[in-house]
């Protein structure tokens, strides 16, 4: 039986979805949503945790459920005493993941009817998800087996793309709704293999915000993965997947390009305060391209794949570490190597991204205060490459950091976590971005007198801040605002732009 005031808030979201629209809405995954990713760098940050392979993620709810056991043993043994939010949110979690740590069967279906509103429009969206599990993973048992699929509906606007995708990823429906499965895959959980098949995110780095290597700021990837554990200390992942097709034509040659990625990563933690991860990837793409089955091996290199077969295919290669020297401080550094010129006979120039961050949680404050700031920098030539199937993008948009090249930004923010279920961000945000773009080429220009960022650099302020009100079953609020200034607006000298963006969503969870 449904309580009367569900059912009013129910007729109330149906009407408004066949009536409204709006511009523009935050985007929150119904399984992973923000609360748990930062609960999880919260605790690992202030050391109730102890360390985890936080920079390959997502991680499946299977590892999340054996990083509260490990925090659950920490405390028992007294290596760690938390402080009350702490302790709170770690028995939050607890909650939201009962299932898994009782390693029990089930499903459920959960429904995220929403408000959405912005500075112009005001629309419903509706998110729903299907969890189911079987098995455990206890032995002898059989492996657990997943089943999870996140469909989103909305008819808020997308940034624009770059004009090369054959074709979008949303496309418009009835009364201008998109309609996507943002997620959707089978996993199967061994003691210590995972195999995922299906529709995921991948984020490979040390940031909370965005990489400079695979983040999620591009659509999420159709895709094989494999995940294997080797004890505490080892992570290696690897995966294949299909991007989306783009239109060569250069006037006299026109053809639609398969585009296909393949990257592996290792994690390594020396010890609770320390990871180190490495990671390797490629990207290939042509006429009549198809899977390379090379690329596909997780146990190769691909720079010598490519290398021996003269190829001119797309290979990166990443490093990140973190390090915590006290509990409530931690410090990561990210770098990505697009192409680097290590004969000294070769004319071309780096190109390279990288990120230093730092989070703190003072002790004396109950660690319910957070310092957090970030630089992060994409030289000229990064993400791009000479053979134009194969740059560094996914549906229009950059894989890596949503500045994309040619830019660098400063982040400056402080958090606050009110109660265990509400938070706060303050931020202020500076921005460069030079002339240059992703679908550059190298054509042989005297890199060493150009400036960073080159041309006129557009110079953008952001100024904002964010609440969020999310207790597991029950209303959430989320309430975000921000201001940007822009000098150099388009690149043109002189030419300032200024704007607001304010959201508000409101839901239920069923």
């Amino acid at each position: 039986m449904i309580h009367p005031i569900l059912q009013n808030t129910i007729f109330l979201f149906t009407v408004m979805f066949i009536f409204s629209t709006a511009h523009g809405a935050p985007d929150v995954p119904a399984n992973f949503d923000g609360w748990i990713t930062d609960a999880l760098a919260k605790l690992e940050t202030d050391g109730i945790t102890g360390g985890f392979h936080r920079q390959t993620a997502p991680l499946s709810r299977a590892e999340v459920a054996q990083i509260i056991r490990q925090a659950e043993s920490r405390i028992r043994a007294g290596s760690v005493i938390p402080s009350e939010i702490d302790r709170k949110l770690l028995e939050k979690l607890k909650r939201a993941f009962r299932r898994e740590l009782a390693d029990s069967d089930g499903r459920r279906i959960a429904f995220l009817p929403q408000l959405r509103a912005t500075e112009k429009k005001i629309a419903p969206a509706l998110e729903t998800a299907f969890h189911w599990t079987a098995g455990t993973l206890k032995p002898p048992s059989a492996p657990r087996l997943t089943l999870y699929s996140e469909f989103e509906a909305h008819n808020f606007e997308s940034p624009p793309l770059d004009g090369k995708t054959a074709g979008q990823r949303l496309e418009r429906w009835r009364g201008e709704y998109t309609m996507d499965f943002k997620r959707s895959y089978l996993q199967v959980n061994g003691t210590h293999l995972n195999l995922l098949v299906g529709r995921d995110w991948i984020f490979w780095g040390a940031s909370r915000y965005k990489t400079v290597g695979i983040s999620d700021n591009s659509p999420p990837f159709d895709q094989v993965r494999l995940t294997g554990t080797f004890g505490k200390r080892l992570k290696a992942t690897a995966f294949t997947t299909q991007l989306d097709s783009t239109w060569y034509d250069d006037g006299t040659k026109r053809y639609l390009a398969k585009r296909y990625m393949s990257g592996h990563r290792l994690d390594y933690q020396y010890n609770d305060r320390v990871e180190i991860g490495v990671a390797e990837w490629i990207l290939y793409g042509g006429d009549a391209q198809t899977l390379e089955w090379k690329y596909a091996n997780p146990f190769t290199f691909y720079y010598a794949l490519q290398y021996n077969a003269k190829a001119d295919d797309n290979v990166m290669f990443a490093v990140d570490a973190a390090i915590r020297p006290i509990d409530g401080v931690r410090l990561y550094a990210e770098w990505v190597i697009d192409d680097i010129q290590y004969e000294s006979d070769s004319n071309d120039p780096h190109a390279v991204a990288w990120i230093l961050g730092l989070t703190w949680y003072p002790q004396h404050l109950d660690r319910q205060l957070g310092i957090h700031s970030e630089y992060a920098r994409v030289n000229r030539w990064a993400y791009t490459h000479l053979d134009p199937d194969n740059q560094f993008t996914h549906f229009g948009y950059a894989i890596g950091h949503p500045i994309s090249n040619d830019s660098d930004t400063l982040r400056l923010s402080a958090s606050y976590q009110f109660t265990v279920s509400a938070a706060a961000e303050v931020r202020a945000v500076l921005t460069r971005h030079g002339e240059g773009s992703i679908v550059d080429r190298f054509y042989g220009e005297d890199y060493d007198s150009l400036p960073f960022p080159t041309g006129v650099v557009a110079r953008t302020t952001e100024i904002g801040g964010r609440f969020s009100y999310r207790p597991l079953d029950a209303w959430n609020i989320f309430l975000s605002y921000a201001w940007h200034h822009t000098r150099n607006s388009e690149h043109r000298n002189r030419e300032t732009n200024q704007r607001h963006k304010l959201m508000f969503q409101l839901g239920y969870y069923l």
